[in-house]
């Protein structure tokens, strides 16, 4: 179970959450290997379906899906293989909205288990520009079936449920948990001068971006760094270096970005960085990478896209800015101004404090009991 995307890391905090608080979670996931494993403590089981791989990578290339094993869903053998834990469950979370068409129903109805669809990106596909026009057409129209089928829906944000709710979705049937930062651990200490040597970063004022490059909306903002942001930065500020903290696509090559990969441990690199970006002009949800950069207590600069969803004051929390001449040159003055800096990212940190996994799990423990009693009253 890598936490390697905003989704992942979502589902292992809301499961780790949940699971501290007495209650038993089981996570499944359509992988090409089964198996079963204890992550941090979490039960974590790998389905493998019947469907061959060739025939699944030829579907999400025509659908444009990045993860192949994802059509499993539709897969009979791994809905029965899942039945056996679903059984057993109080309450079923569903992470994929428009490819639970097959599998809902049959939880809902025949195992009459309440389902609850936790909506990461809510009509990604009608949000994001380029999207496939197959995928452009069918994912909306499935993940609106799913809605309208599931008991409960988890949003990230309360535009995400005001968007629902315009849609003719229920409001009493909404509820929000918003993404979320393990405080703890980006507030932890770490070495600078080791974390300087392994990604050989010697002196430089570092300006971090976090990523997911296999996200379009990542991609074009990386295009945007190289060919916009970095160069007018390096013209004011000499030893700066722009890193990218995500894995690097084989394709992908820009020479004045250093790229990581995937790294293990966010907050090493993090805690040298000097300024957070968050340069996105299109997508949907809210973004992780931001909370990250609050509770590495590193000034934050982004559009407005990029901070949607997220209770921050410009100016004060948070440096928006649509103008990519002027995104620049906020990053310019903090980098120039040690004390704004220092200022703009205690700010931060503390709005970070309110977007604590914890606390966040607990809410939503709360609201499920809610919804089983009254599910079980009615």
């Amino acid at each position: 179970m890598l936490k390697d995307t905003g989704a992942s890391i979502r589902i292992y905090n809301l499961a780790k959450g949940l699971s501290s608080t007495g209650n038993t979670v089981n996570v499944i996931l359509p992988k090409n290997q089964a198996g079963k494993e204890l992550f941090d403590g979490i039960p974590v089981e790998a389905i493998k379906g019947l469907l061959p791989l060739t025939a699944l990578k030829l579907a999400a290339k025509f659908a444009n899906i990045i993860k192949p094993t994802a059509l499993y869903f539709f897969d009979p053998y791994f809905i029965a293989k899942a039945s056996r834990q679903v059984r057993e469950a109080d309450i079923i979370q569903l992470e994929q909205p428009f490819l639970s068409l097959l599998i809902l129903p049959f939880m809902q109805k025949l195992l009459r288990k309440p389902v609850v669809i936790d909506c990461h990106d809510v009509f990604q596909a009608l949000r994001v520009k380029h999207t496939g026009l197959i995928r452009r057409i069918l994912e909306p129209f499935l993940e609106r079936i799913a809605y309208r089928q599931a008991d409960l829906l988890v949003t990230v944000s309360e535009k995400e449920k005001h968007l629902l709710a315009s849609m003719g979705f229920s409001p009493k049937k909404i509820i929000v948990a918003p993404n979320g930062v393990d405080t703890e651990q980006f507030s932890k200490p770490t070495t600078n001068l080791n974390a300087r040597s392994k990604f050989g970063l010697a002196d430089s004022r570092i300006v971090v971006f976090v990523g997911n490059l296999a996200y379009l909306p990542n991609r074009e903002a990386i295009q945007l760094i190289s060919s916009k942001i970095a160069p007018r930065v390096q013209q004011e500020i000499s030893n700066v270096q722009f890193v990218v903290i995500g894995k690097k696509r084989d394709n992908t090559n820009f020479p004045n970005i250093l790229f990581t990969g995937f790294v293990d441990n966010i907050a090493e690199v993090l805690s040298i960085s000097s300024v957070g970006i968050a340069p996105l002009l299109q997508g949907s949800g809210t973004r992780l990478k931001i909370l990250e950069y609050f509770s590495s207590g590193i000034p934050v600069v982004s559009t407005s896209v990029g901070a949607e969803g997220l209770a921050a004051k410009n100016g004060y929390e948070i440096f928006i800015d649509d103008d990519i001449n002027g995104f620049a040159n906020n990053v310019i003055r903090l980098l120039q101004d040690d004390q704004l800096s220092a200022s703009v990212g205690a700010a931060g940190k503390a709005v970070a404090a309110n977007y604590d996994w914890k606390t966040i799990t607990r809410k939503l423990e709360v609201s499920y009991r809610q919804f089983l009693y009254q599910t079980r009253a009615d």
